[in-house]
């Protein structure tokens, strides 16, 4: 196999590395260095360039933007890559289970949320609503399975769902309200990214915790406030 030979060498101010940045089979965030009527040149780190034909663009690629790409092989047995990733990876969940972690590589945004790929296999979506750190495409992270749909297409989730994970934020709720003397402002009115930056969960999470708490009757909630009640 071969990578397409269709530039020259970069400039000595700019040279290459001789590490690749992705493998056949892989996928990868590569910035468009040429767009061309043919199609996008890659900087795959490599000497030459990594061509993403015009069929082989989910959108038209813009000069300087980076896209998540995946390599494989043309019929000339040319490496190529494709932002098509629904051809090469699975939308649909296979040996997975709900609650397991996986490895998350984002792909892109959307109006539903942000899509990404699965352990290097799979695709699935991250709902915008329950994100609340900063995601672009590119971006690893590890995530959980939140649920597997009729269709057998993924949903994934940042936090883990499991009862030892809810009850891991109750009592760091709790050890909050006790550093900060048995009071927090920060309550089921706040706004996601403030609740997120204090525990790094979703409001729903957040408001779930406190909801327990009060249930157990370790906490009065108020508008404005919650207060940690003694024992």
């Amino acid at each position: 196999m071969h990578m397409r030979p269709v530039k020259p060498k970069r400039k000595p101010s700019n040279p290459r590395t001789s590490q690749p940045k992705a493998q056949l089979g892989e996928c990868a965030l590569l910035k468009a260095v040429t767009v061309t009527k043919t199609g996008a040149f890659m900087d795959c780190g490599l000497e030459r360039d990594l061509l993403v034909p015009i069929s082989q663009q989910l959108t038209p690629m813009v000069e300087g933007q980076s896209y998540v790409v995946y390599l494989f092989l043309d019929p000339q047995q040319n490496v190529i890559g494709t932002t098509k990733l629904h051809n090469f990876l699975d939308e649909r969940a296979k040996n997975m289970a709900p609650g397991e972690q996986v490895d998350l590589l984002i792909v892109n945004e959307s109006d539903m949320g942000f899509k990404a790929v699965i352990n290097g296999t799979h695709l699935g979506l991250l709902y915008k609503g329950e994100v609340f750190k900063p995601l672009k495409p590119g971006v690893k992270t590890k995530g959980y399975i939140k649920a597997i749909r009729d269709d057998r297409k993924i949903d994934l989730t940042l936090q883990k769902q499991d009862q030892h994970a809810r009850d891991d934020l109750s009592d760091r709720i709790v050890s909050f309200l006790v550093a900060n003397g048995g009071t927090s402002t920060l309550t089921d009115y706040s706004p996601p990214e403030e609740i997120y930056k204090q525990f790094g969960v979703s409001k729903k999470n957040y408001k779930r915790a406190l909801g327990k708490l009060y249930k157990q009757r370790r906490i009065s909630l108020a508008k404005d406030q919650v207060t940690l009640l003694k024992a």
